[in-house]
């Protein structure tokens, strides 16, 4: 538990193709299923380095969830749109991207997170939750934070995820959202 940013919940890798990701983490790690949100994802709100960019970016070209024990795995190949996720493949780097965290007050974290001059590297709002990522990464010190105000249909969501890996048999290892 960070005092600053909540409880991190999950570990996020950019890949460049999900589909090989997948394929390892269900044969070579074991963990599964994954689940793959439909995409576009159903922005309500959408800023990259807090400016506005349209609802309808493809920032994402596939995104998967499953978990570990309590611990999300997430999965992120970039779109073709700007994004922390894009820059960080183009960097030549792959693997974990960022550490997810819960918060119980998103706007006292904000506003911690800029009077220490975080820089804000993408921040929206989904039907599920609330969320903006936190440029923290140092290398070989800490990945990006991302801050997540979840609300009930994301609690919803995350709990039928970890039911299905709970009884998962290593059949069916990608499901649709």
């Amino acid at each position: 538990m960070s005092l600053t940013y909540g409880k991190t919940f999950q570990i996020a890798y950019v890949v460049p193709d999900v589909d090989a990701a997948i394929d390892h983490w269900t044969g070579a790690m074991g963990v599964g299923p994954f689940f793959e949100f439909p995409l576009p994802l159903p922005f309500e709100e959408l800023a990259v380095r807090e400016e506005a960019v349209p609802l309808d970016a493809d920032i994402f070209g596939a995104i998967a969830v499953s978990y570990s024990g309590d611990t999300m795995i997430e999965l992120i190949q970039p779109g073709t749109a700007p994004s922390t996720y894009r820059e960080f493949l183009e960097s030549g780097q792959s693997g974990v991207h960022h550490f997810g965290t819960f918060v119980d007050d998103y706007e006292a974290c904000m506003a911690r997170a800029r009077a220490q001059g975080v820089p804000v590297l993408l921040e929206g709002r989904l039907p599920l939750s609330r969320f903006a990522y936190l440029d923290t990464a140092r290398p070989g010190l800490s990945p990006i934070i991302e801050i997540i105000e979840p609300y009930p249909a994301m609690h919803e969501t995350f709990a039928m995820i970890r039911e299905a890996v709970a009884t998962w048999d290593g059949k069916d290892a990608r499901r649709a959202l």
